[in-house]
């Protein structure tokens, strides 16, 4: 992670001082967008797989997850893999949007 940083602090040094380089923004573009688009792949695959526990226990899924933290479901593996499902799910969430700038 050092060197990524690193490369981007040398990045942003060079910008400063030289100005916008087309080709640099664009190759960060293309690559931001990349993995927004993998992310969101991640995020519809997961949002399948949540509907089918939504439905079938006629609960949405935040509804299900704070109750589960509470401890009011049981410990059934079927909870087990929702919530685990929905924690990926709001990770890769937030992941997103901060590329996106929306964090």
């Amino acid at each position: 992670m050092e060197q990524t940083l690193s490369k981007l602090k040398n990045l942003e040094d060079f910008i400063q001082r030289y100005g916008e380089d087309s080709f640099v923004s664009r190759t960060i573009s293309k690559m931001l967008s990349y993995k927004i688009q993998k992310y969101e792949e991640e995020i519809k695959t997961l949002n399948k797989e949540l509907k089918k526990f939504e439905q079938t226990h006629k609960k949405e899924s935040s509804v299900f997850f704070r109750e589960f933290n509470e401890g009011l479901l049981g410990d059934e593996m079927d909870f087990v893999e929702w919530s685990s499902l929905y924690r990926m799910h709001n990770r890769l969430l937030e992941r997103r949007n901060t590329l996106e700038g929306k964090i």
